[in-house]
């Protein structure tokens, strides 16, 4: 397949298995566990924590003008609609088409390009997350056209990509073509679930996707040769994936320490609460990440006194190198650019 990592038959003989196992009725909670699925999947609790106005998405962006929750759709049996076998083999056209969309790399002055990657399928607030992210870089960070998203969502599937470790490296390698490697910076926006043993929750459906951890996340950009990255990782124990990604080029910043939760998924949030304090919150107040780092520990540190829940501690690291080059790439953003206000995704079937 020109080159790119061939996808095993047996992979498409287990997923085709397992959709006829599933049929078409409503997809529960976990079709089925992929042997590589970690034992223990934190989700980022959501019940009586959810914060009061000001800290959920919810309660603070209306539904838009037009768009009524009663227009959404119940999500899709995906193997009601498409061929598994079929939707695997799409994948490396549909990161073709999406990485040429991407705007290249302007002589002369570093540039910010982003991928995100959100990873399960099962809670749109992860789509939510990744859909925000290249709207508000356009309008506040001069990266209009230099996002590419990689979404596990029942609702994307036919034209967005998956959100897979072959797709995270397909992506990474081309978006590097399109960049100055030795001078663009590279934000990985990575959220979905976390485990105790520090992997990201990978999951669409019953296919049987890899999950991701942080060897791998460091070899994808090994790989695609990206100096400058920027890492944030949105998910319980994230903070475990600093050390395989600690490297003087690079700064990464984490929801969550090493052993601890981070809050507000479930299927009625429409943003984690690192998602809004970090993203909504902090990065439409500053186009520094460091003072956006900052400004939302205090925020979600607050959320958390308030219902009594056991401190994340989101974790900040940076390479020797990494504050330099972040101070360059600022000085030519637009001055005062507004606010990009949340709005969340409609759940209906993209075709």
């Amino acid at each position: 397949m020109n080159g790119r990592r061939p996808l095993l038959a047996g992979a498409f003989v287990a997923a085709l298995a397992l959709a006829f196992v599933a049929g078409r009725s409503s997809r529960p909670h976990v079709v089925a566990v992929p042997a590589s699925r970690p034992a223990a999947v934190a989700t980022q609790p959501a019940s009586a924590s959810q914060p009061a106005p000001a800290a959920t998405a919810s309660a603070s962006v209306p539904t838009p003008a037009g768009l009524p929750d009663a227009a959404d759709e119940a999500p899709p049996d995906i193997a009601a609609v498409a061929s598994y076998e079929d939707l695997l083999y799409a994948q490396p056209d549909l990161v073709d088409a999406a990485i040429a969309r991407v705007r290249p790399s302007v002589p002369g002055r570093p540039g910010l390009y982003a991928l995100a990657f959100a990873g399960d399928a099962e809670e749109n607030v992860f789509r939510n997350e990744a859909a925000y992210l290249p709207t508000l870089l356009a309008r506040r960070f001069d990266a209009q056209d230099r996002t590419v998203q990689l979404v596990n969502s029942p609702y994307t599937f036919v034209r967005t990509p998956l959100a897979t470790r072959s797709n995270l490296d397909q992506a990474l390698a081309a978006l590097a073509q399109r960049m100055d490697r030795d001078n663009d910076i590279l934000l990985l926006f990575l959220t979905s679930h976390g485990s105790h043993d520090h992997q990201l929750l990978v999951e669409m459906g019953s296919l049987p996707l890899d999950q991701l951890t942080p060897q791998d996340i460091r070899m994808a950009l090994d790989q695609a040769k990206i100096r400058w990255r920027v890492i944030v990782i949105s998910a319980c124990y994230s903070g475990g994936f600093i050390p395989a990604l600690r490297e003087p080029h690079t700064l990464v910043i984490t929801a969550a320490s090493a052993d601890r939760a981070s809050f507000g998924c479930g299927a009625d949030s429409q943003l984690t609460w690192f998602g809004k304090a970090f993203l909504v919150d902090g990065l439409n107040h500053s186009t520094d990440f460091f003072a956006a780092f900052a400004d939302a520990s205090r925020q979600i540190a607050q959320w958390e006194r308030r219902d009594r829940q056991t401190p994340s501690q989101p974790q900040l690291w940076q390479g020797a190198l990494i504050a330099a080059k972040l101070a360059q790439w600022r000085a030519g953003l637009p001055a005062n650019a507004a606010a990009v206000p949340f709005v969340p995704t409609r759940k209906v079937l993209v075709r």
